[in-house]
């Protein structure tokens, strides 16, 4: 019995350290935390180009928790009044500890004064966000870019937006509000993924058809019906006869409704899910988990829906930049991060976050036949308003339609390199319609922030 009761401690302490601790270290109840806030002054969230996002000030006597870039890095940094979100909350532990040197620490205590707590440097770049942040003005979406190499994010924009020095004036209309002023949408919004969607289709129907899918033809009338369905191409263009290329450079959907007939329900639920789909991606924010339900047992009106990005499916813009991420990065996934590292008041590295692989769900040879294929995309197809002259881009559009009265959402998700530099790009805007001519153009801004 004795036995039994010590291997139970073990397990409960092992999880704890493993799972539980991290919550009850930055739960805002803790009351070390609360004494750590009353002895250490918060330290900064600096950018990866040295810009303050988010510091402490002392006004008539009282600190203040301010931040120089107002709106603009709301949803992502967060706030730190009224509870915690963002970055606040993700490294309120770090934030509130002072690992600054023994001497620092004595003069600080024999003047009297607070401790310097430690700074975080993010991986977030000004002048991309600036970029996406102007570029998504007057709309509500969200745009997140990455690098696809080593997951670092270098923004994350969710509209509308909210001023976060001042949560708590303003807390009643922040949660009232029908906008969902603090939704970030990055991670929490759910949308159909739409013609996005059509880059996982067209990847299975390739794996399935090894020897022949470069035959693939199908005439395009502008309609096509399968089911009980009459499924339309966008504004009801007829793109005459395409090859599997040109169904997804015009985003045709009748030729994408013909190839899910051709193509196992399975094995596309089972690449979704390699693709992380029904997962949550794995980044230290409030996010949620992207859903697909097409199983064996789905109809064939399911599977046409399915094929096009339609249905029940629905992803976040953070994991549709990592679907692009898998591709740019010949086929394997990197662990998306925000912070760099974490530095002491005196510059001593007290941690840093080294890229991780997360999984590896492609082959090599697939992302590049992808790519080649998405760059006709932005060449001559559905995206060209992503194009530049000045460095090689390919992505996909989507129109994703989210009620009954057919209404749509602008999706664009791509890649842009130039000089061993990538960028990934993921881009949502609420109510948009159309992908190609909403959503690209705010993608070609951020693209030319982080490479021109």
């Amino acid at each position: 019995m004795f036995v039994v009761s010590f291997l139970a401690l073990i397990a409960y302490i092992a999880h704890f350290v493993a799972v539980d601790s991290k919550n009850v270290i930055t739960n805002a109840h803790n009351r070390r935390l609360q004494s750590m806030a009353e002895k250490v002054v918060r330290g900064k969230i600096i950018s990866s180009d040295g810009k303050v996002l988010a510091q402490t000030l002392t006004e008539n006597g009282s600190e203040i928790r301010d931040y120089p870039y107002g709106r603009m890095f709301a949803h992502v940094v967060g706030y730190n009044d009224k509870g915690k979100s963002g970055l606040e909350s993700v490294c309120n532990f770090d934030l509130l500890k002072s690992d600054a040197n023994l001497m620092t620490q004595i003069t600080s205590s024999l003047k009297g004064e607070k401790s310097i707590g430690d700074n975080v440097y993010t991986t977030l770049n000004t002048k991309v966000q600036k970029a996406a942040y102007y570029a998504l003005q007057g709309q509500k979406g969200a745009v997140v870019a990455m690098d696809p190499e080593t997951g670092k994010i270098y923004a994350m924009v969710s509209k509308p937006d909210y001023r976060p020095a001042y949560v708590k004036e303003n807390w009643t209309e922040l949660n009232t509000s029908k906008n969902s002023l603090l939704l970030n949408r990055a991670t929490q919004g759910l949308y159909p993924p739409g013609s996005t969607f059509k880059v996982v289709t067209a990847l299975e129907y390739m794996r399935e058809h090894k020897n022949t899918y470069k035959n693939f033809k199908y005439h395009c009338t502008g309609y096509t019906t399968v089911g009980t369905l009459k499924i339309h191409c966008y504004g009801g263009e007829a793109h005459g006869t395409v090859n599997l290329e040109q169904a997804i450079e015009k985003s045709c959907n009748c030729a994408f409704v013909h190839m899910s007939e051709e193509i196992n329900k399975g094995k596309l639920a089972s690449l979704a899910g390699d693709l992380m789909y029904n997962s949550k991606v794995p980044i230290n924010l409030l996010a949620n988990s992207s859903r697909f339900v097409l199983d064996k047992k789905s109809g064939t009106n399911e599977m046409a829906h399915t094929s096009i990005g339609q249905g029940q499916t629905l992803i976040t813009p953070l994991e549709n930049a990592m679907v692009m991420s898998a591709i740019a990065n010949d086929g394997v996934v990197m662990q998306p991060y925000l912070v760099e590292n974490v530095k002491n008041i005196d510059g001593g590295v007290i941690k840093e976050t080294k890229a991780s692989k997360l999984s590896e769900p492609l082959e090599a040879s697939e992302c590049e036949t992808l790519k080649k294929m998405l760059r006709k995309v932005v060449t001559k197809g559905t995206g060209t308003r992503a194009y530049s002259s000045h460095y090689n881009v390919y992505g996909k559009t989507g129109s994703a339609e989210y009620n009954s009265a057919k209404d749509s959402h602008a999706w664009f998700i791509g890649c842009a390199e130039r000089g061993g530099k990538k960028i990934v790009v993921s881009v949502l805007v609420e109510g948009g319609d159309s992908g190609g001519r909403v959503a690209a153009p705010i993608a070609d801004k951020v693209f030319h922030a982080f490479l021109d």
